[in-house]
């Protein structure tokens, strides 16, 4: 559980380092910037036996995300939920390989930014426009991918057994 853990940290101060030093914003989107921590909670997914634990995680995760990131006050909390269901019914669906991994971790990046988006909508609380959120979702792919890929094929060297 513990290398899952510093796995997940490692993914947080991810998303800080690309949201603090390379000066990313809203308007000016980039091929690296992804929301590395949700990319990680898809990963360990399959590492949790006990779902209860890891929806403990999830939370967990949620609040810092919103505590350091958004500002908000449950509203990742929410999000990260409605991923983990997500996710839950695709692990339902697909085997766990390489290729379906990085399919959950694309339909969560792009769910993540859609309920962001509608949410920031319907509150009238800083609107952007469509087209810059389809620019995006299209420019987080490709960093989803390559951060998924390698992500998979090291916790899968590291060989983890499954959290009870």
């Amino acid at each position: 559980m513990i290398i899952l853990l510093i796995h997940l940290i490692f993914s947080f101060i991810l998303d800080a380092f690309t949201s603090l030093y390379l000066n990313f914003s809203i308007e000016t989107v980039s091929i690296f910037k992804t929301i590395y921590t949700i990319i990680s909670l898809v990963l360990i997914y399959n590492y949790f036996k006990n779902k209860n634990k890891y929806i403990i995680v999830l939370i967990i995760s949620g609040i810092l995300f919103d505590i350091v990131y958004t500002n908000t006050f449950i509203l990742n909390i929410i999000i990260f939920v409605v991923i983990y269901l997500i996710i839950n019914y695709l692990d339902y669906l697909m085997p766990n390989n390489i290729f379906t991994i990085n399919i959950k971790s694309i339909i969560s990046i792009i769910t993540y930014y859609i309920l962001t988006y509608l949410i920031m909508l319907l509150s009238n609380y800083s609107i952007y426009s469509f087209n810059l959120l389809i620019k995006i979702i299209t420019h987080s792919i490709l960093m989803t991918i390559i951060y998924t890929t390698i992500s998979y094929l090291i916790l899968k060297k590291i060989n983890i057994k499954e959290i009870r």
